[in-house]
């Protein structure tokens, strides 16, 4: 045999075998959807952890480059972002990642479970908690026409909801949209928006809603427990479960992962902020907190 050859066939017999599972961070809500992928999946994994730390990333990225796993499972947007443009030709999976597409997360080599929930599935949960509010009002950026937005404020109607949609073209604006609906809606729905839905705006907005007792439906855990009233958010075992049969498909199936849509979430859970039910003094079967995945004690949300 050639030099070239025994090269080859040396390689294959160590080619790193075991999924590797990366997360942006320490958060706990990572730990169970990891813990269902690693058991589902029925193969050796490693788990990762990016800390937050781009220095740790980009070291980590160098390692995983130079022995490269069979597949990915990135959790959160840092390890997506690092896992899709630092490992290009190692398939992905990534999960619990709002908005892939702002972090330039896709390809052929990607795809995953995404973490909207329809609009339909949360504005009705939200209807029963909240069952006075008729007139929602909605912040917007004016970009943000693609047609999801479209299709849940369309969902919205159909549940008899009255919208007031505002449109911005730059966080600046935020204020001045809010003062033009403030008096005018129930309560505010924050769909997922980059020009609404930054920090500063975030918290000058629960400042507002707080000060007029009007309860904010979102669209994410964190925001609940920073003081939104409520969200429907994915199930995160199931999106363990779900992640791991992309993942088979992919390993087992030989399926390309570009060509399989992102999986939209097959179970969710209803998380809302009881300081925040008390602040705002809303009138609420205390029955249907039985029905409720996670409450939020934090004071923070007074």
């Amino acid at each position: 045999m050639t030099g070239l050859l025994l090269a080859l066939i040396a390689a294959v017999a160590h080619a790193r075998s075991d999924v590797v599972i990366l997360k942006s961070d320490s958060l706990d809500a990572y730990q169970a959807p990891i813990e269902r992928f690693r058991s589902a999946l029925g193969r050796p994994t490693t788990v990762y952890d990016l800390m937050g730390k781009r220095e740790r990333a980009d070291a980590l990225a160098r390692q995983l480059a130079a022995d490269p796993p069979p597949l990915v499972f990135a959790l959160g947007a840092k390890a997506a972002y690092v896992a899709a443009h630092k490992l290009p030709n190692v398939p992905l999976v990534h999960a619990m990642v709002i908005n892939p597409a702002r972090y330039g997360v896709g390809g052929t080599q990607v795809t995953g479970v995404s973490t909207d929930v329809a609009a339909d599935t949360a504005l009705s949960q939200f209807k029963l908690f909240a069952p006075k509010v008729e007139r929602l009002g909605v912040l917007l950026a004016a970009s943000n026409t693609g047609p999801g937005t479209q299709g849940a404020l369309d969902s919205a109607r159909l549940l008899g909801y009255e919208l007031n949609v505002q449109r911005v073209t730059n966080p600046r604006d935020l204020r001045a949209a809010w003062d033009r609906i403030a008096s005018e809606v129930d309560a505010l729905w924050l769909i997922p928006d980059p020009v609404v839905l930054n920090p500063e705006g975030y918290r000058y907005l629960h400042g507002e809603t707080r000060r007029r007792k009007l309860p904010i439906l979102a669209t994410t855990e964190a925001l609940v427990h920073a003081g939104a009233f409520m969200c429907v958010a994915p199930n995160r075992e199931n999106v363990g479960q779900q992640a791991a049969d992309l993942a088979i498909r992919i390993l087992d199936g030989g399926e390309l992962p570009g060509i399989i849509p992102l999986a939209e979430p097959s179970e969710v859970r209803v998380v809302l902020n009881r300081a925040t039910l008390e602040t705002l003094g809303l009138e609420v079967d205390m029955a249907l907190l039985d029905f409720v995945d996670e409450i939020v004690e934090d004071p923070r949300g007074r």
